[in-house]
């Protein structure tokens, strides 16, 4: 499974299957009927009703929005029809959350972060009399979800949060605060993380719970003042000795933090999503501009300089949405643990969308500084997308120490792909192969090199992240256009191909000086000025 032989052989060994399962956006042809329709009302509704500037303004999606949004069904997107949902698929649900996000990043947070993260532990991991108790409420929109981890002294770290479960009279009660919480204001149930050294024994541990925010000792804070994404409520949250039912623990007593983590991982998919949603509105923003604004007497469009920006932009967004529907194709089929693939979707889509959008900004010129062209607020919106859910320096490192588990003989023997694409990709195969035998080799030798003394080495850490990837991208890329240009020639196919290529060539750029950074060793000169500066 990825994260434990490592990233690339079971999808390499699939490469042939998985591709055309990416071009689909469900996993039947009933879902696929029933996203396409969700996906038509969600562009009438939006268009019509979503001005994301008066959202900015008055701070709040406002509840005439949140009402429309759970009349239309969307705050049940993942919760299984016996509940009243619509039971989506990981890639169903997060087309949704994308073409949301095409419009408002706000609107699309609230609905991601609620079907997402939020509703993980009550969806995947709850018992079923408490999915019967809160799940046709939610899908029904009467409670919207939110997730508590975050606190005032615990952020990526959230092995060293405070907030207690314990045990009085024979009655568990929740003691701390949460800070940040995404739809806190308005939620309606509250799942939270919270430290149970008391209830489990030697090993102490976390528990998974379940508040409803109307119990007696709940009490919300004031709005936070934000960068970006305005309209979703983000609160600090108090918990004064609440009794909590024994039946509202989630999973085991003391395994919650494993719990938290594996809602984690679906929670980076959907940010992911958001991410190429507003990615992919700020390409078709920028296309639009520049096919109009005349400057020297011809359009913008006409520059070559121009036409690469834009057409890097479209590569990245390519490797976003390839990304992330492998992602979640290894999730909906069960074929493999996807906390690691899914860290690279967030990673990448976060990063590759503040790229996009910061580029798209600046091919506007003065225009895109204006609040009204809606530029402005997509940046900021995307900003906090690197932050939260696992802070992408973090995420790195993660990602880096998990190959420490991936036994050393698989990174020195990969299948490969050059023989299973098309003509047209074949050059791009080979040089993946290429790739990722180097990477594998450079992988085991500082597992062999450092072992566990890596965990010492950060920066190193860090590199060895951003060339896994890139690799991971490249792989993503191959495995989606092999099967889509496979025997046609149409001219779809032939911008498919293009974009292609130029991915695959931009992510073995970004691997390959990750690799030279890798060989060349410590950045010497970079830690004597911190060293020096940092010790004043």
């Amino acid at each position: 499974m990825p994260g434990k032989t490592n990233l690339f052989t079971p999808i390499l060994e699939a490469f042939r299957q998985i591709g055309p399962r990416l071009a689909t956006s469900g996993r039947t042809q009933e879902e696929q009927e029933v996203v396409a329709s969700i996906l038509r009302e969600v562009n009438r509704y939006c268009r019509k009703e979503v001005d994301g500037l008066a959202i900015d303004r008055r701070g709040a999606l406002g509840q005439e929005m949140l009402d429309a949004v759970a009349e239309r069904g969307w705050f049940g997107l993942t919760i299984p029809e016996e509940y009243g949902g619509a039971g989506l698929s990981m890639s169903a649900a997060t087309r949704i959350a994308t073409e949301i996000c095409k419009y408002n990043g706000s609107l699309a947070t609230c609905v991601a972060l609620h079907s997402g993260l939020a509703l993980y532990g009550l969806i995947h991991l709850a018992s079923k009399d408490l999915q019967s108790r809160y799940l046709p409420e939610i899908a029904a929109g009467q409670r919207i979800a939110a997730f508590c981890a975050t606190e005032p002294n615990a952020g990526s770290d959230i092995g060293s949060m405070r907030t207690l479960l314990y045990e009085q009279d024979g009655i568990f009660r929740l003691r701390g605060s949460k800070s940040y919480v995404t739809n806190g204001g308005f939620a309606g149930v509250l799942t939270v993380i919270a430290s149970s050294p008391g209830l489990g024994g030697a090993r102490g541990g976390h528990t998974m719970v379940v508040i409803d925010p109307s119990w007696t000792g709940v009490h919300k804070q004031a709005e936070e003042n934000k960068l970006g994404l305005k309209g979703p409520s983000t609160i600090t949250i108090d918990f004064d000795d609440v009794e909590v039912p024994r039946d509202h623990v989630i999973g085991e007593v003391s395994k919650g933090l494993d719990l938290a983590h594996e809602a984690l991982t679906w929670g980076r998919s959907f940010m992911a999503a958001g991410c190429l949603g507003s990615a992919m509105a700020a390409v078709q923003e920028a296309r639009e501009h520049i096919a109009g604004r005349v400057q020297f007497g011809r359009t913008l469009d006409q520059f070559p300089l121009v036409r690469e920006q834009m057409a890097a932009a479209m590569a990245d967004v390519y490797t976003v949405e390839t990304v992330l529907r492998l992602v979640c194709d290894v999730f909906d089929s069960r074929s493999g643990d996807i906390a690691l693939d899914s860290t690279v979707a967030k990673v990448l889509g976060s990063e590759r969308a503040w790229n996009v959008i910061d580029r798209g900004l600046q091919l506007m010129g003065g225009a895109g500084f204006i609040e009204e062209t809606g530029m402005p607020r997509r940046l900021r919106d995307v900003r906090v997308t690197r932050i939260f859910e696992g802070a992408n320096d973090v995420l790195r490192l993660h990602l880096a120490s998990a190959t420490l588990g991936w036994p050393r003989a698989g990174l020195q023997e990969f299948p490969e792909v050059s023989p299973l694409v098309p003509a047209p990709l074949r050059t791009e195969a080979e040089r993946f192969d290429e790739m990722l035998r180097e990477v594998g080799v450079c992988l085991a030798s500082i597992q062999k090199q450092y072992g566990f003394k890596l965990f010492q080495r950060q920066s190193l850490q860090s590199v060895m992240a951003d060339a896994i990837m890139a690799t991971y991208g490249m792989m993503a890329v191959l495995v989606r256009a092999a099967a889509s240009v496979q025997d046609q020639d149409t001219p779809e196919t032939c911008v498919e191909l293009a974009t292609a290529k130029l991915a695959c060539k931009r992510l073995e750029s970004e691997a390959r000086l990750a690799l030279q950074t890798m060989t060349r060793g410590a950045d010497d000169e970079a830690l004597t000025l911190a060293n020096a500066v940092l010790a004043q």
